[in-house]
């Protein structure tokens, strides 16, 4: 039975899963989100790895409530002594990742670096405690939208440009069959033209030879 640690959190919308809709579920990739999230997909793809999955496929897990929750005193034994290869403060880092995120909303940026800003936003909630309302987590929620957003308008422009490219494939096709239809006709045409000219001088032919005939003959 696959277990999770009462302090994880869904990668989506960054809240504890809890049970109903909050519970955690693993899908093929091994990622794992909350129920709410994954039945909010558009498509079956994973949003960390862009993996494709099958709702079939799709685990719930089990929540350890028995498992030591991480403390600030846990966490301070972990950090070095050394000041120059520790972390920086969570504050200036807090800050640091909102000025990131300000920047990337005001100025505009491309999905990769939405998708990396929004990486060092998780790393740095899911170090802090699980409990502690942190405005970075907010704010990369916003930004993963944000991102989602721009996934889709970029998934509906290609879809579009696809269909406009099939669309002008059909008419250029149409086009060229009219083509080929109307030389058919207009050789079809030219023949019948230039029989029907042919037989016009022909029948010409045979009454300039039977006047000459009458002619010849009423002056003998």
């Amino acid at each position: 039975m696959l277990v999770l640690n009462k302090a994880s959190t869904c990668d989506v919308c960054l809240e504890g899963y809890t049970t109903g809709g909050n519970s955690p579920h693993s899908i093929a990739c091994g990622h794992v989100f909350c129920q709410k999230c994954l039945d909010q997909l558009l498509r079956h793809i994973c949003p960390l790895c862009r993996t494709r999955f099958s709702p079939q496929e799709v685990r719930r897990l089990h929540i350890d409530m028995q498992s030591p929750m991480i403390t600030s005193a846990s966490i301070e034994e972990l950090v070095p002594e050394n000041p120059e290869s520790s972390s920086p403060p969570p504050d200036d880092e807090a800050r640091t990742l909102q000025n990131d995120i300000a920047r990337v909303v005001k100025e505009g940026a491309k999905l990769p670096e939405l998708r990396r800003v929004i990486e060092k936003c998780r790393t740095y909630y899911k170090s802090q405690s699980a409990d502690q309302q942190n405005p970075v987590k907010v704010s990369a929620l916003l930004l993963w939208n944000l991102a989602e957003s721009q996934r889709h308008l970029a998934e509906m422009r290609k879809d579009k440009a696809a269909e406009a490219k099939i669309a002008l494939e059909e008419v250029r096709s149409r086009l060229t069959a009219e083509i080929v239809n109307l030389q058919v006709k207009y050789e079809e045409l030219h023949r019948i033209r230039q029989d029907e000219k042919d037989t016009a001088l022909a029948v010409e032919k045979s009454l300039r030879e039977h006047y000459d005939e009458l002619n010849a003959h009423w002056r003998r």
